[in-house]
């Protein structure tokens, strides 16, 4: 029996501890933002290439630049979403003036339509340590400003429950817009495949909190999104803590 209670023990560790809450260490603020890419139409591709030889060759070099998420806008095939989560705003200064961060500006110039950066709030920031996403979605919510605390704590549970729990979740984040639109909710999740995300939003706990939650939100959007390939940064997880 206490054999048996040992494994237990060990299996509950091992499923809890796979989940983590991207941090700044003591004394820092997380810098957290959106950059809404638009490319001149059908070079979106050439954008990305641009990005593999440049920024993205650098990035994983630099401590603070904890982890760029992306997705690109099926609807709208060059128009491309990338959530940016920094150590600090030095840390975003130092990604920022990187030579491949520099080249990638100057080579997308001719190519690029439009750029947007929004700055928000981190709500939760949860994910796996390890792991390859293929399916992202991407929603914007406008939240009751009288349910906005409730909404938050909901979310923050429900978030951190599912990548702790659900092998096919690898990480789930949760923003806040600034200001007098602190009410608007950007929200990520990226899966395993696409049965790991049907598999997910039919679940028993989601199908609870989208009951609790529903008729807190105002308004609703969601994006669709091309198939991705994302490798999960495990910076900024603090495992050792």
């Amino acid at each position: 029996m206490k054999i048996l209670l040992l494994a237990v023990i060990a299996v509950m560790y091992a499923v809890q501890a796979y989940a983590y809450p991207v941090t700044a260490p003591e004394g820092k603020t997380l810098k957290v933002h959106w950059a809404v890419l638009e490319a001149k139409t059908d070079r979106m591709s050439e954008m990305a290439a641009i990005s593999a030889r440049t920024v993205a060759k650098y990035t994983p070099n630099e401590s603070g630049s904890y982890s760029l998420y992306g997705g690109i806008d099926s609807d709208n095939p060059d128009r491309m979403l990338i959530l940016e989560i920094y150590e600090d705003e030095a840390a975003y200064q130092v990604h920022r003036n990187s030579e491949g961060f520099k080249a990638f500006v100057a080579e997308r110039e001719p190519i690029l339509e439009q750029l947007m950066i929004l700055p928000v709030d981190p709500v939760v920031l949860e994910q796996k340590a390890q792991g390859i996403g293929h399916v992202v979605t991407m929603s914007m919510f406008g939240i009751k400003r009288e349910s906005l605390d409730g909404y938050k704590a909901l979310i923050a549970a429900e978030m951190s429950r599912a990548v702790r729990d659900d092998a096919g979740v690898l990480g789930l984040f949760a923003t806040a817009e600034q200001g007098d639109r602190n009410n608007v909710i950007h929200i990520m999740g990226i899966y395993a495949d696409d049965d790991s995300y049907k598999e997910y939003i039919s679940s028993t706990q989601y199908q609870e909190f989208v009951s609790k939650t529903d008729s807190m939100i105002n308004t609703r959007h969601h994006i669709n999104t091309l198939p991705a390939n994302i490798i999960l940064s495990g910076k900024g997880l603090h495992l050792d803590d």
